[in-house]
């Protein structure tokens, strides 16, 4: 099984809050960033949200959504992007220690977040999380 950035034209990364969310679209397999944007967390800024992602990917399917909180606040975003066609997984676990001397911002976050999904299998993948409210 191939390492995702092998696998994927591309990688979006989001950083979930509850007014908007950040977003990250890295090309595989260099992990070189496409585009960032954030967007806000109403029906119409998500269905933008996966628009813009389209346009910037050249409408490709097979490109892989990483999205924190798939049962929380990225639910919404979550469930668009999968009827839109995209393939959609939770956020890898993050190492916040690693980070703590960095910085911290959201977009800064979508960007780690997809570039944490770039050297695993496809099976080490998360699976969403329900929606459980």
């Amino acid at each position: 099984m191939a390492i995702v950035a092998h696998a994927r034209p591309f990688v979006i990364g989001v950083d979930t809050r509850a007014r908007n969310h950040a977003v990250s679209i890295l090309a595989c397999p260099t992990g070189e960033i496409v585009d960032e944007a954030q967007f806000p967390a109403t029906a119409a800024g998500l269905s933008r949200a996966v628009s813009w992602a389209g346009r910037r990917t050249g409408g490709d399917v097979t490109v892989l959504w990483v999205i924190e909180g798939t049962g929380t606040y990225g639910a919404r975003l979550r469930a668009v992007a999968a009827d839109t066609g995209y393939t959609v997984v939770e956020a890898p676990r993050m190492n916040a220690r690693a980070n703590r001397t960095i910085g911290k911002s959201d977009p800064l976050d979508a960007r780690r977040i997809a570039a944490a999904a770039l050297p695993l299998h496809e099976t080490q993948l998360r699976e969403p999380r329900a929606d459980d409210g």
